[in-house]
């Protein structure tokens, strides 16, 4: 079965516009067992901080931001935050992901360019439209 880190970028957009969108459809994908969502307790505390930002208030309540994380903590991999982080991105923050992607032996899927545009070598890095399609 694939593996996937989707970064926090997708899984926020997946949650706040729960429309048809790709990232939307990558978290029905992983609802109905179509891959394995590989994070990490970094990756969960990006995702905690991006959502506590109050521009997302009007879009999910604490309630459903609790509620999420611990689908995450609970369904997903839960795979240990790598001890080390080589550069591989423009943004140093990034870094983490490409990481625990290769440690996981995953998937890295990305809205974040600085993600998208770097050359990462033998690691696939998708779109959540193109990881999609991967998975079809």
């Amino acid at each position: 079965m694939t593996r996937a880190v989707v970064d926090s970028s997708v899984l926020v957009s997946a949650l706040i516009a729960p429309r048809d969108t790709p990232p939307s459809q990558v978290l029905r994908a992983w609802a109905r067992e179509r891959f394995e969502l590989v994070v990490s307790a970094q990756l969960i505390s990006e995702v905690a901080g991006v959502l506590a930002r109050p521009k997302f208030d009007r879009y999910v309540t604490p309630e459903e931001m609790a509620d999420f994380l611990d689908l995450l903590r609970s369904d997903a991999v839960v795979h240990a935050d790598p001890a080390v982080i080589e550069r591989a991105t423009r943004d140093p923050h990034d870094d983490y992901l490409v990481a625990l992607a290769k440690a996981a032996g995953a998937v890295l899927v990305s809205s974040d360019r600085d993600v998208l545009e770097a050359d990462i070598g033998d690691l696939e890095v998708l779109n959540a439209r193109a990881f999609l399609d991967r998975l079809a």
